[in-house]
């Protein structure tokens, strides 16, 4: 359990780290692309690959159904507030969104597994 603890706190610094990394040698940035862009994916592996060791089950599905929630919502405001809906646009705020939710709940996972007793 302690080299889990240790993993998830340095899969977050590893994890921005490379991102940033990534999209400043290989100037993604020119694309439109930032650090989240990465990150995201990562970190959704990574939740899936502690919470798998961690717990009895992986939260997974959990954070599948918070993205889920989250692109419903992003649609609906497209669609209430500027009833206007196009991919691209509604693509780019999930992904965004998305990596911040994930990295939220992957800090609350990490928090989480340090208040659990050996």
């Amino acid at each position: 359990m302690t080299f889990l603890k240790f993993a998830s706190l340095l899969f977050i610094l590893l994890n921005l780290i490379i991102s940033i990394l990534l999209v400043k040698l290989l100037k993604l940035q020119k694309r439109g692309w930032n650090f989240a862009d990465i990150a995201f994916p990562l970190f959704a592996v990574e939740f899936y690959l502690i919470t798998d060791k961690a717990y009895y089950h992986s939260f997974l599905p959990h954070l599948i159904l918070a993205l889920s929630i989250l692109a419903i919502v992003i649609a609906s405001l497209f669609l209430w507030k500027k009833r206007d809906f196009t991919y691209g646009r509604f693509f780019k705020l999930f992904w965004r969104a998305g990596f911040l939710l994930t990295f939220l709940i992957y800090l609350a996972m990490t928090i989480s597994l340090f208040l659990i007793k050996n």
